[in-house]
């Protein structure tokens, strides 16, 4: 069982997100974007109990904006949590029966679900946030009965456990006999009870000879002996001084890890190494949990979920790369956090969540496979399905049209004409237009399968930019740096990523994905019928001229080399090829400067770009489409 989906309203810095979860889900953003809130609205709805106050809800977990300056004014905190199966009878037998009163089963494709509310809001009364739980009907609704019963939650909760892993892992907490993992482990470790007593015969025997060996230890057990005077009744009690452990349990709760780094080096307990392993050995401690003991503390059927802080935290960036591989090994359900561009290198697209701060709080974007409308069922939607050709289903376990790829437009007018005549027919059409312009944003998982091949390398960098400016090749790239640094607007300074888009795929994905995902974006291309073709291309995706016209440039010479010949700097370029070893570069006419230049593509443009940085004055007389492309980065949106 997983969470497939989190619905959270006025909680911090959301102010409303719809968030899908998979198998292993990975937030990134900036500082303060809300990835921390995110897990924290999962742990609380997860880990807390029916009816219980003092739950963790306080004033400074309400949406605050100008329009709501008062925690204790408005709309409450709403948190709900979706799970559904994938195949029919996917969830165990015994999990079926135990929580049959709160499972919604659709009647088509025979798919549980199950739908978890807790709201949160202030009590007049109370004088005080009252929390409440309570699981759903596919309408939305509470459901009563059997299902509002108060062991419904605490069974689920049961095939549910949450797990949370701060950034800040601390071995001497999470190894000790008190921590969520290690201290229950040690508790489960069974004694033969011949072995305690042999055990307890040795150590007594040993405390016994440790004491006998020093005047001064004899002494001391002797002095401390003089309790029993004082706080003895009316039997007199004994003191003794214990070198030893009292018990085998004694033994155990002290126990810890030693490591050794490399053969011939000395074992030193954790505590004792680098941050790095520090902060891996608690999530291997993790894993060793729920393999060995999650099963007898919950149920066999529990899957755990484990929210997991900044996995790479003092690791070195060859670790982190490798370090995807180890989380995506943990048992369970994963939701992560992370600020590694070297651990994103390796994480599947459709994995990555964006999550960035807007003029209305918290954003979350992704790369879904399938687009959903809350839309009641009717007859007449079933022709409709029946005819896309597997494109559009109806979950009737969430009352959802279910959308796979690119919602076509004779397939939008039949939706559209299907609910027509019905008293919510203006909200209806709004919600199928909105699934029609979302669905625009589909990337098939061919297109993905190329960027994971072309773009793996830059990927990091990407995606923990602001914006993203795609040029065509390596020497576009090294010339937009150096021009932007003469014109005073450092691209790296202000998180704009430079994507080479012939060496890591095709920009019409690349503009897909920064619509998707909400990056800004601009796009500089030749003006040759290559350039335009790339245009064309990006324009078929569904974007308007308008916005083509906002986002586009070309260079209208042609070529690079045409272009900055056209533009007059053939004394600069000759002078270039010189300090490069060519000769004959002052005799060159326009035509061979241009044929010449292009063998050596990246080797003069590096050089011209570490020239207009340096020289302002060369900047500004360099190819109107970039400049004008540079200036328009300063905040796009």
């Amino acid at each position: 069982m997983q969470i497939k989906r989190v619905k959270i309203s006025n909680f911090r810095s959301i102010r409303q997100a719809d968030i899908e979860f998979g198998d292993i889900t990975v937030l990134i953003g900036t500082n303060n974007a809300g990835k921390s809130a995110i897990l924290e609205a999962i742990r609380i709805a997860l880990t807390r109990r029916w009816g219980q106050r003092g739950t963790g809800f306080t004033e400074y977990d309400v949406h605050l904006c100008e329009a709501r300056p008062d925690p204790k004014i408005g709309d409450p905190v709403v948190i709900e949590v979706e799970l559904q199966e994938e195949v029919a009878n996917e969830w165990p037998d015994n999990l079926h029966g135990e929580l049959e009163d709160i499972i919604q089963l659709d009647p088509m494709s025979g798919r549980a679900s199950i739908i978890m509310r807790v709201s949160c809001l202030w009590d007049v009364a109370e004088e005080s946030f009252v929390p409440r739980w309570e699981f759903l009907n596919v309408d939305r609704n509470p459901l009563a009965g059997r299902g509002a019963r108060a062991v419904n939650l605490q069974e689920f909760f049961q095939f549910l456990p949450v797990f949370y892993l701060e950034a800040l892992r601390d071995v001497s907490d999470e190894f000790s006999s008190r921590s969520q993992f290690w201290g229950k482990l040690l508790r489960t470790v069974q004694i033969p009870e011949n072995l305690e007593r042999k055990s307890k015969r040795i150590f007594d025997l040993l405390n016994r000879r440790l004491l006998d060996a020093d005047p001064l230890l004899a002494n001391l057990a002797t002095g401390l002996s003089h309790i029993s005077r004082v706080a003895a009744t009316d039997v007199p009690g004994q003191a003794d001084l214990r070198l030893l452990p009292l018990n085998t349990w004694d033994i155990l709760s002290k126990a810890e890890v030693i490591y050794q780094t490399e053969g011939g080096k000395p074992w030193l307990p954790l505590a004792k190494h680098g941050q790095g392993v520090q902060s891996l050995s608690v999530m291997f401690l993790f894993k060793a949990f729920v393999e060995l003991i999650l099963g007898d503390l919950y149920r066999p059927e529990s899957s755990a979920v484990l929210a997991l802080e900044e996995p790479e935290t003092h690791l070195h960036p060859q670790a982190a790369r490798s370090l995807w591989r180890h989380i995506s090994e943990l048992p369970g359900q994963k939701i992560v956090t992370t600020h590694s561009p070297y651990f994103l290198q390796h994480i599947p697209f459709r994995d990555i969540r964006v999550v960035r701060v807007e003029d209305n709080g918290t954003s979350v974007s992704s790369l879904p496979r399938q687009f959903r409308a809350a839309i009641p069922h009717i007859p007449a939607l079933d022709a409709v399905v029946a005819a896309s050709g597997g494109l559009v289903t109806y979950d009737r376990g969430l009352n959802e049209v279910v959308l796979f790829g690119t919602l076509p437009q004779n397939l939008y007018q039949q939706l559209i004409i299907a609910y027509n005549g019905r008293p919510d027919t203006v909200t209806l059409h709004a919600a199928l237009r909105a699934l029609s312009d979302a669905s625009k944003e589909f990337i098939s998982d061919a297109e993905l399968d190329q960027l994971e091949t072309f773009a793996r390398r830059i990927r990091g960098e990407i995606f923990f930019a602001r914006r993203w400016l795609l040029v065509e090749g390596q020497s576009d790239y090294h010339l937009v740096h150096g021009i932007a640094k003469g014109l005073d607007y450092d691209l790296d300074e202000h998180g704009v990523a430079v994507i080479d888009f012939q060496n890591c795929g095709n920009p019409e994905i690349f503009a897909v994905l920064a619509r998707a995902l909400r990056y800004p974006w601009l796009i500089v291309v030749d003006g040759d019928p290559a350039g335009q073709g790339y245009l064309a291309k990006i324009a078929g995706r569904s974007f308007s001229q308008q916005e083509m016209a906002r986002r586009a440039h070309s260079l209208p010479a042609g070529y690079l080399e045409q272009q900055l010949v056209a533009d007059g700097l053939q004394a600069e370029l000759k002078t270039i090829l010189a300090s490069l070893g060519n000769a004959n570069a002052a005799n060159l006419n326009d035509a061979d400067l241009i044929s010449t230049l292009k063998k050596d593509k990246s080797g003069y443009a590096a050089v011209l770009a570490r020239q207009c940085a340096e020289n302002p004055a060369l900047a500004q007389r360099m190819p109107s489409p970039f400049r004008i492309a540079i200036q328009s980065l300063r905040g796009l949106r």
